[in-house]
């Protein structure tokens, strides 16, 4: 291969390696998406979650959370009981027993949208969980 050529693929290489978002070990996706010590949830405004749902933004792929969940899509039946509880996506992936609800919103960013947990102090976490609360009253679960 010709040195431009050879040069060009580098290059081309090193800036998609930039623009590629690093993946999460299981451990610390795990880390990540645990609520921290002390804390304690605020509370949120819906109609900003519910923006914030189908904003593409929050991602580093192009999806977001209305991507798996418009019209109660992807939820399992659990969806409907009261949080914490357990959920197969953060028990598999996370290696978690029982989530709650700002928990398994952490692991969807860190996880199907590949970008990093909002902080937990946020509006934006606290919308996005008032949103699905919303939500989860309107669920009707398959079984």
């Amino acid at each position: 291969m010709p040195q431009p050529i050879i040069a060009l693929f580098g290059a081309l290489t090193a800036a998609w390696a930039l623009a590629t978002p690093p993946a999460f070990a299981a451990g610390d996706a795990g880390a990540q998406t645990t609520r921290p010590a002390g804390y304690k949830p605020i509370a949120g405004d819906a109609t900003f979650g519910g923006k914030l749902f189908k904003d593409t933004k929050l991602s580093t792929n192009g999806m977001a959370c209305a991507s798996c969940h418009a019209n109660h899509g992807a939820y399992s039946d659990s969806f409907a009981k009261p949080y914490p509880h357990p959920v197969t996506m953060a028990t598999e992936q996370l290696g978690r027993k029982k989530v709650y609800l700002d928990e398994m919103v952490q692991g969807c960013m860190v996880m199907p949208m590949a970008a990093k947990p909002l902080p937990w102090n946020s509006k934006e976490l606290a919308g996005l969980v008032a949103y699905l609360q919303i939500q989860q009253k309107s669920f009707k679960p398959s079984r």
